[in-house]
């Protein structure tokens, strides 16, 4: 989070002037199409489930294309000097039926890092800048 890389993507907006109506016809506002060319520059791709981004149908789309980026990322085969065809990774973590959160097998580490994907406690940085 120093700024060596890009490590995430969030951020929050709000348009009061473009809000759902009474008829129920969806904002489209500039916050509408803000999100729309994000997903565009992160995931390379429009398509119509992004009109609708509460929809598991866009959710799912989302998470696989994040998952396939990962998969491309950490399988250390595409050319490093060449941009992924995406920036938006899924996190290397499974989350198990009883809520245990653990590496995705082979993640231990960020590829071409030595940084854990759990990271750890320093001894020397309080934990509020460490965990």
């Amino acid at each position: 989070m120093d700024g060596g890389r890009d490590s995430e993507i969030a951020m929050g907006a709000y348009q009061p002037n473009h809000l759902i109506t009474t008829n129920q016809m969806k904002p489209t506002g500039q916050v509408f199409s803000f999100r729309i060319s994000l997903w565009l520059e992160h995931l390379r791709v429009i398509t119509n489930p992004f009109m609708f981004p509460e929809s598991e149908e866009c959710i799912r789309m989302v998470n696989a294309k994040a998952d396939v980026l990962w998969g491309l990322y950490s399988a250390q085969v595409y050319p490093r000097d060449h941009d992924l065809p995406g920036h938006l990774l899924s996190y290397p973590i499974s989350i198990g039926t009883n809520g245990e959160v653990t590496n995705l097998a082979g993640a231990e580490l960020f590829p071409d890092t030595n940084a854990k994907v759990f990271g750890e406690k320093s001894n020397y940085l309080p934990p509020i800048l460490t965990t």
